[in-house]
């Protein structure tokens, strides 16, 4: 008497496989950060860097992004260093359309240097065409003051008193960057309520670990 096939609705359900990490910058050199982390449920890129210093470095800038930047759900940025921010303008061109996640001086700054940043390589590349030192005709810039301003849509300031988990930042993936409201963060004050006062202990202290 042969055996039955076993019935795969009977099976328990499947492990869920480990998130895959992917470096797409800040390898071989400080610039360009881009980290990308992928799992069955979201894909998600902290931060959003240009690449600066040598020309090699530079050229990599108008590279087209390593993924389809319209599968990309959001982007977290730690802080606004034109090498943690600085690609986002980019990306948005190349389809993105997810909330860029991160706290609110942190997506003021962000806006500073990034308008900044497109003023320069807008002079850059009109002094380019005026005296004929750049190998494209005509030079161009990475992105403009138009590119910029449809990226600063996108941002979603979150609050920085909650705690972050994997989870939290997948479920934040499903706001939307304006319009439909959306609960708070796991940890973080209903809205409304005001923060607490006290300062926090030297133990629990927020310290910066940026050297670049």
């Amino acid at each position: 008497m042969s055996e039955a096939a076993p019935n795969p609705l009977s099976a328990g359900p499947t492990a869920p496989r480990p998130a895959l990490l992917s470096f797409l910058g800040g390898v071989g050199t400080v610039t360009g950060s881009k980290f990308l982390v992928e799992s069955d449920h979201a894909r998600i890129l902290l931060d959003c860097g240009l690449f600066q210093g040598f020309a090699n470095l530079r050229r990599r800038n108008r590279e087209r992004f390593a993924r389809d930047a319209a599968d990309v759900q959001a982007v977290v940025v730690t802080h606004a260093h034109l090498d943690h921010c600085g690609y986002l303008p980019r990306l948005v061109r190349q389809g993105f359309r997810g909330p860029v996640l991160a706290s609110a001086h942190t997506a003021r700054l962000a806006g500073i240097v990034l308008r900044d940043s497109a003023r320069l390589q807008m002079e850059a590349a009109r002094h380019a065409n005026e005296h004929g030192w750049s190998k494209h005709r005509p030079a161009k810039p990475l992105y403009d003051d138009s590119d910029v301003e449809k990226t600063q849509a996108f941002f979603d300031p979150a609050p920085t008193c909650c705690s972050w988990s994997p989870r939290t930042a997948t479920a934040a993936t499903t706001r939307s960057p304006r319009g439909r409201s959306s609960p708070p963060l796991s940890g973080g004050p209903s809205p409304g309520t005001a923060p607490s006062s006290s300062p926090p202990s030297p133990s629990t202290a927020p310290r910066s670990s940026c050297t670049n």
